[in-house]
């Protein structure tokens, strides 16, 4: 996967607003088979003081933090003959977007192929990414904290 940069605003001492990074995101990591680069999360409601750290510590949580969401870029290589593709679930609202190539929304009962510039809004769904092109394939994703799935009142 592709560096990519991340270019995080902010405020000096004086409440002027200023670039407080500029570099390539240093969060990626491999992991269930697909590349993964948090690009940003929060827990609770984000602050925007003058005060900068990064808040992305190390490693790559699937689901986003309490109260919180996570910005994050996945790149799917294409799947290894005889591979499955990775089934989860996670209490969150996820939006996806696809930037380049193609891949496979696996769900319960039934899959949709989505190509560059899809949108899929993913709502606590049990699901799996499933890259069957021969290139890879690279979705932004912000998942939003959200209530847990409740079964049907009948």
């Amino acid at each position: 996967m592709r560096e990519i940069r991340r270019i995080v605003t902010g405020h000096d001492g004086e409440g002027r607003s200023t670039v407080v990074e500029d570099r390539a995101c240093p969060h990626v990591e491999t992991t269930a088979d697909a590349t993964v680069t948090n690009l940003w999360l929060h827990e609770g409601r984000p602050g925007n003081g003058a005060d900068y750290r990064d808040p992305v510590g190390p490693g790559v949580p699937l689901p986003p933090p309490a109260r919180g969401s996570v910005l994050r870029v996945v790149e799917f290589p294409p799947r290894e003959p005889g591979g499955s593709a990775f089934v989860h679930r996670t209490d969150s609202l996820d939006y996806a977007y696809v930037i380049d190539g193609e891949v496979y929304s696996v769900l319960d009962d039934g899959e949709t192929l989505l190509r560059a510039g899809d949108v899929l809004v993913q709502r606590g769904a049990s699901h799996a990414w499933d890259n069957r092109s021969g290139r890879p394939c690279t979705v932004l994703f912000a998942l939003l904290d959200a209530e847990p799935l409740r079964p049907a009142e009948g």
